[in-house]
């Protein structure tokens, strides 16, 4: 059998400073347990490299995710040149993706409903229901709060609203994940400035993710005829086939 040093010796730099890693923690590990813990832990050798492989295991799965370098820079350019905000999402959290065709949908701290109507009234018309969303969004309702950090969530990559959500209503969509109205704007700006087109030109996406303070659901759409992105609302039992929730992975 090689000795540690020799060992360590073989393996190259990152390796090699990876081991010293794993190895110092080892060592504020001992610090922490007692002599009868300890003892245990002698009798079951095998149990404790278990744990540790399970634990770096579980560490690699992480590492092996895509950081969504060029998502990242499109979102942080969206705030920067439509928006007007400096966002550095080089610390985001992005979710798994799951398989097949999603949009990621990014959501920074700070930014308001106000602002987001704002600035896509400089790309493209938009008829809002209210004069100030924020003061008629319950915003302690929203499904996902906007804290100190940006956060994102996946929805499916589809022109048209998901179509296995026709026909329910927010009421039946209770306590599953559905887009805010926030996030359904933001992506309709981001898909704008990507594509030059718009979404919902058939249907409406239903905002299940939020109320309004009168309990009321949002909605939008793409009003072809006027011409215009369509913000209005409904009664949060309203069935429709085209009135469909867009369902997020987060």
């Amino acid at each position: 059998m090689k000795k540690n040093g020799t060992v360590l010796h073989e393996l190259d730099g990152q390796k090699g400073e990876l081991v010293t890693t794993v190895v110092q923690a080892v060592f504020q590990f001992f610090k922490l347990i007692s002599e009868r813990q300890l003892a245990w832990l002698l009798k079951h050798k095998s149990q404790v490299i278990g744990a540790i492989l399970n634990a770096l295991c579980a560490l690699v799965e992480v590492a092996s995710q895509p950081d969504h370098a060029e998502l990242r820079k499109e979102q942080e350019k969206f705030y920067s040149e439509v928006l007007g905000m400096v966002v550095d999402l080089s610390e985001l959290t992005i979710p798994t993706k799951p398989e097949g065709d999603w949009w990621l949908i990014v959501v920074a701290p700070g930014v308001t409903y106000n602002q987001i109507i704002a600035a896509l009234r400089k790309l493209f018309p938009v008829w809002v229901y209210a004069n100030d969303l924020d003061k008629v969004i319950d915003m302690a309702k929203e499904q996902r709060q906007v804290t100190d950090k940006p956060y994102a969530v996946w929805v499916k990559a589809n022109v048209e609203a998901d179509s296995n959500n026709a026909n329910k209503s927010a009421n039946n969509l209770v306590n599953t994940n559905q887009t805010t109205l926030k996030e359904r704007l933001l992506l309709e700006g981001v898909y704008f400035k990507r594509t030059g087109r718009h979404l919902d030109v058939s249907n409406w996406t239903l905002c299940a993710g939020s109320r309004s303070l009168g309990g009321g659901i949002p909605h939008v759409y793409w009003h072809g005829d006027g011409g215009e992105l369509g913000v209005d609302w409904c009664h949060p039992g309203r069935c429709d086939g085209r009135l469909r929730s867009r369902s997020v992975s987060s």
